[in-house]
């Protein structure tokens, strides 16, 4: 007993574990297994387990296994899920970012990464009222097109019926206005099969996503249009942060900080390399967008902004965004 005694005492963080359990905090994605998203998420886990001496385990739960996104939500307000790193959800996380996913607005990831670190005060503040930590967000891509025949026009992209995923309010929305004809009823799981079946044509989807869920293997054109942009979030409820000590928190917000990171890092490679060759690798073939194609599509997109006015984002915020980008672009442009 006197060496058991001396050993709990010599061991940094070994006299609370013999008397307690460790925190377990269960994180849904729908990210499927195998993917790049899903070996950082596990990186970040084995990262929270080891710098909190085994006092906060994260249980991750990957490929949609206990629901969609919104099914995901309703989980956590049950209290059987504690939190979420997520696509679609965001918005209603923090329906700032809702500004993220208007068509036409941004051009790259380095846009909408300078914008989501302006409103992150705003974010933060949004998320907590309703009951969420927003520990981090990271882009997803630009959305393109991938399609079962080419779309080089908007006459073109309005008669070709695409996947969209519905949780994309604002940017379906947007594009509807627009006359373009979205599929919405179908999963994001069941979205390969709409293809196949024939009830949709292809899809609007960020090149990460078209890979992840095999999109790739079946549509044979795609269309570098940088339709929108998706930013994920990685939100747990209050309740269930509050029940691990204040530095276990420090240590969890640190470290989805450089999740974060590497999470941005890796997107962008991936597209750099998807839409640098290796789509073209896979079979797929590159549709060239003309300046006529670019120049309508922005054009309606502007348009549809204006028509649909404050039912889409506050013009308050739509005002401060477009002058963030105008800024980034004014600085990059030197």
């Amino acid at each position: 007993m006197r060496a058991l005694l001396a050993l709990v005492l010599l061991v940094p963080g070994l006299a609370y574990r013999a008397h307690a359990d460790p925190r377990v905090l269960r994180i849904a994605s729908v990210a499927p297994d195998g993917t790049a998203w899903a070996r950082e998420l596990k990186a970040f886990a084995r990262e929270v387990d080891e710098q909190t001496h085994g006092e906060v385990h994260i249980k991750l739960y990957l490929g949609g296994i206990v629901g969609d996104e919104i099914e995901v939500m309703a989980r956590i307000e049950k209290d059987q899920i504690d939190g979420q790193i997520a696509g679609g959800i965001c918005t209603r996380v923090a329906p700032s970012l809702r500004v993220l996913i208007l068509p036409g607005l941004f051009q790259n990831r380095a846009e909408a990464a300078f914008v989501v670190n302006h409103l992150r005060p705003l974010l933060d503040a949004e998320a907590t009222h309703a009951g969420y930590a927003l520990l981090g967000t990271s882009g997803l891509g630009p959305q393109i097109i991938l399609s079962r025949t080419p779309i080089r026009t908007l006459t073109e992209l309005r008669a070709a019926r695409l996947w969209k995923w519905q949780l994309e309010e604002v940017g379906v929305t947007t594009l509807e206005h627009m006359g373009v004809a979205l599929e919405l009823s179908t999963s994001l799981n069941d979205a390969a099969g709409a293809y196949d079946r024939g009830t949709v044509n292809g899809f609007l989807a960020a090149p990460t996503a078209a890979l992840a869920f095999q999109w790739t293997v079946r549509a044979r054109y795609f269309t570098d249009l940088r339709t929108g942009y998706l930013t994920g979030c990685h939100v747990i409820a209050i309740r269930a942060l509050d029940r691990i000590s204040a530095e276990n928190q420090r240590i969890l917000r640190t470290l989805t900080v450089k999740l974060e990171a590497r999470m941005e890092e890796v997107g962008a490679r991936a597209d750099e390399a998807l839409l640098g060759g290796l789509f073209q690798k896979q079979g797929l073939i590159p549709v060239k967008v003309s300046e006529a194609f670019r120049a309508d599509f922005f054009e309606a997109a502007r348009s549809a902004r204006e028509a649909l006015g404050t039912s889409l984002v506050p013009a308050e915020l739509l005002q401060r965004v477009t002058s963030l980008i105008a800024d980034f672009r004014a600085e990059h442009a030197r």
